[in-house]
């Protein structure tokens, strides 16, 4: 939402006051509303009347405050029967109306878990998103998707335990790649029995709950005693079990017990910059951390802006038993109610020990990034003059463009261009590219990237106006050379290239940054660095909100939606069956009259639609 000018604060106060006259007492909900009916702030009060009036209160209006009651033309309230509905209802509306002066997440996404299917014959161990269910094994959050992908591939070596879907699992004849590369033990095919494989998941379990140093003495113990049967085959299985088991590394605390599942959030504030840094830690294991910089038009205390992010972030993510925070929070309880009602939950203020220690920690950490970034926000110029001078541009960028796609598994691929000019960022200029590439891998990220830029500079009208004096590719040395071959041959010879990709482990400190001629990791202290990082953050942003978005109105409009007979009811049984729609696309007559409510009629009109019988 973009705020309106129509400042008038004596009109504002005047509002205000009336309104403290007429809003009765007791819990609600209230509404800054401008001049042209926009909402600009929600909040909530224990109290709506004395709410109100504090507002009004010269000694307390920062100038935030003032900027609010200068934008305001009218104040609504809702009132509630209790101080846990006003809390509810705030929460609620804050997301649907998304008020420029109150948080707003724009990384709302949930996080990766691994899960266990503990109850089914075979279970199977996978990355997992969403409701979590008490019939299976989670373990997480974790910070990064490609932190799981890694535990992963050393849980399978470890354990052998599945992680194909039940479909594949129901229709092999013989043992996978998975097996044949020793991350699987085949129980597809009858290569170990029910009992022998329970175990495997049992000890994976005990594993993930921190048991670990309780399963290798286990492990040692069962390979000695196979060595001394002269059963070295099975010996020199478990040998590479303990040391997959060892490569799983999770940065652990010593003075921490294994049981503890907790978060450290810790929230700064200073002038216009508002970060927070989350931590989770799992069986004492640090499963890494996410910083969120929130909107700079926030004007609330800091105990409301952690309050409200709390709320946000665990009614979309399970909180753990225990959250600590950097300072002492007021009505924890219905903050406890709102996010968790019938859960354990903690959340609290550590006062010494480890999480003290900690906390001081993540503190000292997120003092040293966010003074980084504040000093960038207010020296831009100064640092795009030291990139143009560091990395030898051409011209001096004063306009940037920035780009990145995304896809799920690669479908509904879109890549997007983010502008950076007038040391701003110019969202009127952000661009949109759905794929129109067809390749036969499942996703080809270079032809992608090629297909974005051919189409940037087609010298129409439209793009003709303004062309970049430098680009920034999220991506490496390959995005960058097909870049650089696409504006050679359109003969753009004056426009500066850079790209930025993930450096080992796909930590953000190692990020490395590339030229035509050289590659160069740049100290993670550097301005530049930060900018350059700021820029790329921006575009996958906007490249995961727009796959989102296209992803939705692609399910919203269905290729079944078109198939006579198909209900809600039938697509979730087919895609519960098969997984995905791709899936149910090569799917045969016999394997769709196989799932749940589908019979030889609407199996044969599924089959003709999708293999274009007619």
């Amino acid at each position: 939402m973009k705020l309106k000018t129509d400042y008038n604060y004596n009109r504002g106060l005047s509002v205000l006051k009336k309104a403290s006259k007429s809003f009765p007492n007791g819990s609600g909900v209230y509404k800054f509303i401008d001049s042209s009916e926009s909402i600009i702030y929600i909040g909530k009060a224990k109290n709506l009347r004395k709410r109100i009036s504090s507002y009004s209160i010269d000694n307390k209006q920062t100038r935030r405050i003032k900027t609010l009651i200068s934008l305001t033309n009218k104040l609504e309230f809702i009132k509630t029967p209790t101080e846990i509905d006003s809390l509810i209802l705030e929460n609620n509306l804050i997301k649907k109306v998304k008020p420029p002066f109150n948080i707003r997440l724009m990384d709302d996404k949930s996080f990766p878990f691994i899960m266990i299917n503990k109850n089914q014959k075979w279970p199977r161990i996978r990355k997992y998103r969403g409701k979590q269910t008490s019939d299976n094994i989670f373990f997480g959050p974790f910070a990064n998707v490609s932190v799981v992908d890694e535990v992963l591939q050393q849980l399978e070596k470890a354990f052998l335990i599945r992680s194909c879907s039940d479909n594949i699992f129901n229709s092999r004849k013989r043992p996978c790649i998975l097996h044949q590369i020793k991350r699987c033990s085949a129980p597809c095919v009858g290569l170990i029995t029910s009992k022998e494989y329970c175990d495997l998941v049992n000890e994976a379990i005990l594993f993930l709950k921190g048991k670990n140093p309780k399963l290798k003495n286990s492990l040692v113990k069962l390979m000695e005693h196979k060595s001394k049967q002269e059963d070295y085959e099975q010996a020199a299985i478990i040998r590479d079990r303990i040391k997959a088991i060892s490569r799983i590394n999770f940065e652990q605390y010593s003075d921490l017990n294994n049981d503890e599942n907790f978060d450290i959030v810790f929230l700064y504030k200073k002038f216009s910059q508002i970060h927070v840094q989350l931590f989770f830690f799992r069986s004492g294991k640090n499963l890494g951390n996410k910083d969120f910089f929130l909107s700079e038009k926030l004007f609330e205390e800091s105990e409301t802006v952690l309050r409200q992010f709390l709320i946000f972030f665990y009614k979309r993510n399970n909180p753990p038993n225990e959250i600590l925070v950097n300072f002492d929070l007021k009505n924890t309880e219905l903050i406890k109610k709102v996010i968790s009602p019938n859960k354990n939950l903690e959340i609290k203020k550590p006062k010494k020990g480890k999480k003290l220690e900690l906390m001081k920690l993540v503190g000292d950490n997120i003092l040293a990034s966010s003074k980084d970034r504040q000093n960038i926000s207010e020296n831009e110029p100064k640092v795009l003059k030291s990139i143009y001078e560091k990395f030898k541009l051409k011209n001096f960028p004063f306009r940037i463009e920035i780009y990145d796609n995304s896809h799920l598994s690669g479908t509904d691929a879109i890549g997007t261009m983010v502008v950076y000019q007038n040391f701003e960022f110019s969202k009127n200029h952000y661009k949109k590219f759905n794929a129109k590439t067809k390749s036969d891998r499942i996703f080809d990220d270079y032809k992608m990237m090629a297909e974005m830029i051919e189409r940037r500079f087609n010298f129409s009208k439209e793009w003709k106006k303004e062309l970049p004096n430098l680009i920034i590719i999220d991506g490496g040395k390959g995005q960058l050379n097909i870049v650089n071959k696409i504006l050679t041959e359109k003969k753009l010879h004056n426009i500066d290239l850079l790209s930025i990709s993930k450096g080992k482990n796909r930590k953000s400190s190692e990020d490395k940054i590339h030229t035509i001629d050289q590659s160069i990791y740049l100290n993670n202290n550097e301005k530049e660095f930060y900018f350059i990082q700021k820029l790329r953050d921006e575009a996958h942003r906007f490249a995961v909100s727009s796959h989102k978005v296209k992803r939705t109105k692609k399910m919203k409009s269905s290729t079944f939606d078109q198939i006579t007979g198909i209900g809600k009811k039938t697509k979730y049984n087919l895609l519960n069956y098969f997984g995905t729609i791709e899936n149910i696309q090569s799917a045969s007559l016999v394997d769709l009259k196989k799932v749940k409510g589908i019979g030889s009629e609407t199996a044969k009109r599924i089959y003709k639609e999708f293999n274009k019988i007619v």
